[in-house]
């Protein structure tokens, strides 16, 4: 079962974080150490999950809390202070692109080639494995931009890939995400044990493949809406994660060797206490204007108020960390949530991209958000839940449309907490809320996009030789 795998896979997990053994291009993903050349695919699909995916979210990824803005460093560290103020490591983004390319869809890759060889008949596993795809290139091109996608991994023909733009890469995807939920329509075998996120749920990872594919979508809408609109409304009617029971997330476990790195890194370096990371003003800001519950939840209260700290200003006194409700060992890695799907789905609805009614969707978004930590530490009372909902934040009925998307973007963007990359991207496509520049950035305004890693550059002659500025847009923001 899922803690089994797990565990067997601690020493995997471990030797995944430092990186050793892995190759620094993509070409070199033919000789990847971890590739299997005769395996059962489920006992890959932990490893690409947990080593493949989730470690890099949760360690290299981690700095994005930060360029969100959700989360502001408390301590004057390089390793905190440099990348708050849009350094970014050439290490980080190597250990991002080996990471995804190889370990992930590389193996995924292997293990699409071993059902097509040894099970053909077992069509819900290549689902697994293309809507996962569809979730790695997504990730890539959120925080690369151009990326190889359709000469990717396909050593043979194109040993040296030509990098597609981002609009190709985001059309591809769900392209991809469409062949997923194609080879998921009729039951076969499929994955349980190996499944670290459903356990061989079919319906729910039919639910992710169409909340996944919404997302994108919206993504594309932002740029070209008429391209897509139609796409919207089809996937509106599709099943979602729309409820809390089918969350797409990697949890960590409780068990030495197991545990979430961001947990591991305040235990081994600061004994057990975050005095590493503090509340983004951004997000708490806007929390207390609003009166927020989940301040409670996010944060600790400094003599019962929630103060934020600064971006780029590193000081532990006075300031409101990320509490240990959020960050301790069995912290998730969310891939994706009902309540993001609801507040997309209503942002559609007054876009003019799908049917439905706007505020129910709303209200839905903001209600899933709060029931996320019934039973798990930083429960909100029911009496805070209700009092919000009743409140004026909680309705888009009296508002003009400016302000109900607004208000959408607002709650979406303070869901999204922990998840870095979500929040970012969300920021970069309706710069909502509003940041401010950190003190001592290197850039005149907010970091868009990390920059291809030199070790890609130098080794695929078909790797862009100019790259973009840090403070480039990205293709889907207008």
């Amino acid at each position: 079962m899922k803690n089994n795998l797990i565990k067997q896979l601690s020493v995997l997990f471990l030797s995944v974080i430092l990186f050793t053994g892995c190759e620094n291009s993509i070409e070199g993903i033919n000789t990847d150490p971890l590739a299997a050349i005769s395996i059962d695919p489920a006992l890959l699909f932990p490893e690409i999950l947990v080593a493949g995916i989730s470690a890099q979210r949760t360690i290299e990824e981690n700095a994005i809390n930060m360029q969100a803005q959700q989360w502001s460093s408390i301590v004057g560290f390089g390793v905190f202070v440099n990348p708050e103020r849009y350094t970014i490591s050439s290490n980080t983004t190597n250990n991002i692109w080996v990471g995804h390319y190889t370990t992930g869809l590389r193996n995924l890759q292997q293990m699409r080639a071993l059902v097509e060889r040894d099970n053909p008949d077992a069509s819900n596993i290549i689902g697994q494995v293309k809507i996962t795809e569809a979730f790695v290139y997504f990730n890539l091109t959120q925080i690369f931009g151009d990326i190889p996608f359709s000469e990717a991994l396909q050593v043979a023909e194109f040993p040296n890939p030509n990098f597609d733009t981002q609009e190709q890469v985001l059309r591809g995807i769900v392209t991809r995400i469409d062949e997923g939920l194609t080879a998921l329509a009729t039951s076969t075998d499929i994955v349980t044990g190996g499944d670290l996120i459903y356990g061989g749920d079919r319906d729910k990872w039919i639910r992710f493949g169409n909340s996944l594919k919404l997302r994108v979508l919206m993504l594309i809408a932002n740029v070209d809406p008429g391209s897509v609109s139609a796409d919207i409304q089809a996937t509106a009617n599709q099943p979602l994660i729309i409820t809390n029971d089918a969350v797409a997330k990697l949890d960590f476990l409780n068990v030495s060797g197991n545990e979430n790195p961001i947990w591991i890194t305040i235990r081994n370096f600061n004994g057990s206490v975050n005095g590493f990371w503090g509340g983004g003003a951004a997000l708490l800001d806007m929390m207390n204007t609003n009166n927020d519950p989940r301040r409670a939840t996010y944060f600790d209260d400094v003599a019962g108020a929630y103060v934020p700290q600064v971006q780029g200003v590193f000081s532990s006194a006075g300031f409101s960390a990320v509490s240990l409700n959020i960050i301790r060992p069995d912290m998730p890695d969310i891939y994706a949530t009902a309540a993001e799907t609801n507040f997309y789905l209503a942002e559609a609805v007054l876009q003019g991209w799908a049917t439905g009614d706007a505020n129910a969707l709303y209200r839905a978004g903001i209600q899933a958000s709060l029931d996320f930590y019934d039973g798990i530490p930083g429960e909100i009372a029911q009496a805070d839940k209700d009092a919000y909902m009743a409140s004026a934040r909680a309705s888009i009925t009296a508002d003009d449309n400016v302000t109900a998307l607004r208000k959408i973007h607002e709650e979406l963007y303070t869901s999204n907490f922990t998840r870095g990359i979500a929040a970012w991207t969300n920021w970069r496509r309706n710069k909502i809320p509003n940041f401010e520049l950190p003190v001592g950035a290197v850039l005149n305004t907010t970091i868009r996009r990390y920059n291809i890693p030199l070790s890609e550059q130098t080794s695929n002659p078909n790797a862009p030789t100019t790259l973009p500025g840090l403070d480039v847009p990205m293709w889907f923001e207008n």
